[in-house]
């Protein structure tokens, strides 16, 4: 058993290792000016809160370090990994304006919205930034 978690152990450094050095190239490359941003626009993250809190950043930089990803952490520990609940609940308190103030209450309610749909695709598509345009409100 031990060499079994010694190999994954392994195989996960490995793989830490690769992003690294993917990311140290993309940011040299970015630094070369033929790019229109200048650095790397999607950080790291070592979990799914963090995924989501990073992916949303791209879009309203002022979310990162809100805490965000901590209340994520503390709602999955009360419905569970990838509940539905959790979704629903940090999108209601990022609309509430909970972590950070937004210029209305109309961009509190798209944030809520993109936040809770990185939540419920565990943050790996681009929906929450381009599949969600805006938000609408009618008589």
């Amino acid at each position: 058993m031990g060499d079994m978690s010694e190999s994954f152990a392994a195989y996960f450094s490995a793989i830490d290792t690769g992003v690294n050095q993917c990311y140290t190239l993309a940011a040299q490359a970015r630094a070369l000016g033929y790019d229109p941003e200048e650095t790397v626009p999607i950080p790291q993250a070592q979990n799914l809160a963090e995924r989501v809190e990073g992916l949303i950043s791209v879009v309203v930089p002022h979310i990162k370090g809100s805490g965000v990803t901590q209340r994520i952490k503390e709602l999955e520990k009360k419905y569970g990994m990838q509940d539905w609940r959790v979704a629903l609940t940090i999108a209601l308190e990022v609309a509430q304006q909970t972590f950070c103030t937004f210029s209305s209450h109309l961009e509190a309610m798209e944030v809520g919205i993109r936040i809770g749909f990185a939540y419920a695709t565990v943050g790996v598509v681009s929906s929450p930034l381009e599949g969600f345009v805006r938000l609408d409100l009618k008589k």
